[in-house]
């Protein structure tokens, strides 16, 4: 795409904040087998094994 985004490990950047070229570039990773070498899944939180949260955090709170 001539330089219109530019990946690095855990980054994404793109030259214009606009949702239609996010769909661009999104499609031409995808077109081009690459969409997963720039996103990484990752697995759900498991709140009991996950010291980075604080205590109570994952509990659902009824007012959100």
């Amino acid at each position: 795409m001539n330089g219109n985004y530019f990946w690095s490990s855990d980054m994404v950047l793109i030259d214009i904040g606009s949702k239609e070229r996010i769909y661009e570039v999104i499609n031409y990773l995808m077109e081009n087998d690459q969409f997963q070498t720039v996103f990484t899944k990752y697995p759900d939180v498991d709140s009991t094994e996950d010291e980075y949260y604080p205590e109570g955090f994952f509990i659902k709170n009824e007012n959100i």
